[in-house]
């Protein structure tokens, strides 16, 4: 069974966002503006300070990756935000949740 974290690798990151929003969503992550509220194998929640702050999430479903942002900007594809959490995600990027 796939886990949610198998999804967040660059090649699908870039298939699921175009490339402005993945560089963007890369910038956020690098100047630490990703807090990450909950993350195991079938969630990610997170908030996101940009000009304004921002929940993102993603959840796996039958399967299937799911994602919601309240910046709304993410109904096709992933946001700038829910790339920023992502990438947070990795070895290094982000806090560990406390």
């Amino acid at each position: 069974m796939k886990r949610l974290d198998d999804w967040f690798d660059e090649k699908t990151l870039l298939g699921l966002a175009p490339p402005k929003v993945f560089l963007d969503g890369a910038s956020a992550a690098e100047h630490g503006s990703v807090e990450i509220l909950e993350h195991d194998d079938q969630r990610l929640r997170s908030r996101v300070a940009d000009t304004e702050v921002y929940d993102a999430e993603f959840w796996l479903s039958d399967g299937e990756l799911k994602w919601s942002c309240t910046c709304g900007a993410a109904a096709k594809h992933p946001c700038e935000h829910l790339v920023a959490s992502a990438l947070a995600t990795w070895p290094g990027e982000a806090p560990d949740v406390g």
